[in-house]
């Protein structure tokens, strides 16, 4: 019977250097959405998720390059360490209740490239005791702690939206916009959404325009929080959304 195991020599197989190139796109993907504004918005660069997707890149960068040219020993130990992080990565958005589609895809890309170079290995049992469970043990600190910190932003989010009034006209709507320079979402707030906002809406509303820097808890710029509960983390994908959120939040004040 062949031997089932990878020499250091051997090739990943295809369908391993395919899955690994499928999480490096999907890792650069990711960056872009972050800092190239793909979302409607512009990052901050705070929080402690904001270095997972860079990290990502580097991590099937470098896998990706040794499943090609070597040393090809590591690759298995690679895929063992991406779908023990990815397992965490996972649990930690179930946990937060917030679903990414991109990270799903990525997590099921891992996971599937670990289970080929598992299907491979010759020492199946110690592939997982001494690498993919150190791997997941290892993350779940980091993890834990990103959770807490993103606990408590949370908590300072519905504490600001449940207290903001004014200083202003206090018979008006208040809303507060959070923006940064060189944004350029924010840019078309200014140009495009507010003289919507100030002309179907007239003496209702007040708008105020404070810097992303004025708090802790702001990740995306512009950030609009509507007096009532509405949070934007970006510019709503057209204004329509916008001045139904006002409406309502206008109605709840009667």
């Amino acid at each position: 019977m062949k031997n089932a195991s990878i020499s250091p020599s051997d090739r990943p197989p295809r369908p391993a250097l395919a899955l690994s190139i499928a999480l490096l796109l999907v890792s650069i993907g990711a960056v872009a959405l972050q800092h190239l504004g793909l979302c409607g918005a512009c990052t901050i660069g705070r929080g402690p998720w904001t270095f997972v997707a860079p990290l990502g890149v580097l991590g099937y960068g470098v896998l990706t390059a040794v499943g090609c040219f070597g040393p090809r020993s590591l690759f298995p130990v690679g895929a063992a360490v991406a779908a023990g992080v990815h397992t965490v990565l996972v649990v930690a958005m179930l946990t937060g209740g917030q679903v990414c589609p991109l990270c799903v895809v990525a997590a099921t890309l891992a996971v599937g490239l670990f289970l080929v170079m598992l299907g491979r290995s010759g020492s199946r049992a110690k592939m997982v005791a001494c690498v993919y469970l150190p791997a997941v043990i290892l993350a779940s600190a980091p993890a834990a702690w990103a959770l807490a910190h993103e606990r408590t932003a949370q908590s300072a989010r519905e504490d600001f939206v449940r207290t903001l009034r004014g200083p202003g006209v206090q018979d008006r709507l208040t809303i507060q916009v959070f923006e940064q320079d060189h944004c350029g979402y924010c840019r078309d707030f200014r140009e495009f959404y507010l003289p919507r906002l100030e002309r179907e809406f007239s003496n209702r509303v007040q708008v105020r325009f404070l810097p992303a820097t004025a708090t802790t808890w702001v990740r995306r710029t512009p950030t609009i929080v509507i007096e009532g509960g509405s949070l934007y983390e970006g510019l709503p994908q057209n204004y329509l959304e916008l001045r139904l959120a006002v409406e309502h939040a206008l109605a709840a004040r009667k």
